[in-house]
């Protein structure tokens, strides 16, 4: 049995989802990103102040619409641990 409040919730889920719209969440990340650069994810954790699996999270969503990809491998500056960054996908150069 759903309460309101689950219909209310699945609805808007749907809603973001289907018009390709970013969640908060996402919109906050992505609004820490700049062209040029790569993040890790403990790198946004410092930058956002959101616990690392909602950016684990946030971050695979923005990765299979595709606002997102992984850079090349690096040391990440917050754990020196090697990592997969995430960065803004790379324009497409203008035909003209």
């Amino acid at each position: 049995m759903k309460t309101n409040a689950q219909d209310t919730s699945i609805d808007c889920y749907h809603a973001i989802h289907g018009e390709g719209m970013l969640s908060r969440q996402q919109s906050q990340i992505m609004g820490c990103i700049y062209a040029g650069r790569d993040y890790s994810l403990q790198e946004l954790v410092k930058l956002t102040g959101m616990p690392v699996n909602v950016i684990s999270g946030r971050c695979n969503e923005l990765r299979t619409a595709r606002r997102l990809e992984h850079g090349a491998t690096r040391k990440c500056s917050v754990t020196g641990r090697n990592i997969h960054p995430v960065k803004l996908p790379a324009l497409q150069g203008a035909l003209f």
